[in-house]
């Protein structure tokens, strides 16, 4: 029989240096994506900047009223999607690995599903940003990568990726998604708002798809 002052064994060690190290990297880790994400912004934006007031230095012909409109809105649409992925990145990539040092990921498929929002938010924070800037400045946007028919092909895949991690996310803890409840999954926040994200892209996406049709 355990006495009063036995600790049960099914309690973690605090003082286990195991334990402790995970803790540590973990909190290392936080502040780190904390704060490599927003200089990651920062720079995203610096970049923008520059090639937004290189283009009014050199503006380039634009003969429809469609062209006019897609030059002024399109880069906004850009922008939000480079910045909400690399908040997406962040989230992700805090939620892998925090599955990895602890390993209690809810299970295998949403473990596979948070790997592809990763996948997902970086494919598009890289590639939105290259098109934000190729499309803004007067000499890269006659390239054909920027053509109109590149960016539909661009927006279709990338919606596929969104649409597929959605799919992957939501069948790995339904009960959270459509329940509501959290019962039995740990980090119930981060999971719904990688969803929510995904919900928002990939509506954002249909209506690109939509709008360059």
């Amino acid at each position: 029989m355990l006495s009063a002052s036995a600790t049960p064994s099914f309690l973690p060690n605090i003082n286990d240096p195991a334990l402790t190290r995970t803790s540590y990297l973990s909190s290392t880790i936080t502040s780190l994506l904390a704060c490599i994400t927003p200089m990651l912004g920062l720079m995203y934006l610096v970049a923008l900047s520059w090639t937004y007031r290189y283009a009014r230095r050199n503006p380039r012909p634009l003969n429809k009223t469609s062209g006019v409109r897609l030059q002024r809105f399109a880069p906004l649409v850009y922008v939000f999607l480079v910045l909400s992925s690399l908040a997406e990145v962040a989230i992700a990539s805090w939620l892998l690995l925090q599955y990895r040092f602890h390993g209690n990921y809810p299970n295998v498929i949403a473990l596979r599903g948070t790997r592809l929002v990763l996948f997902s938010a970086c494919w598009t924070s890289l590639t939105a940003g290259a098109y934000t800037l190729l499309f803004l400045h007067p000499t890269w946007s006659k390239h054909p990568i920027s053509s109109i028919g590149t960016q539909a092909i661009w927006v279709f895949a990338t919606w596929v990726f969104w649409i597929a991690g959605a799919a992957v996310i939501n069948a790995s803890v339904p009960g959270l998604l459509v329940g509501g409840s959290c019962d039995g999954v740990i980090y119930c926040g981060q999971i719904r708002a990688l969803f929510g994200m995904y919900m928002c892209y990939s509506v954002k996406l249909s209506e690109e798809l939509i709008f360059k049709r």
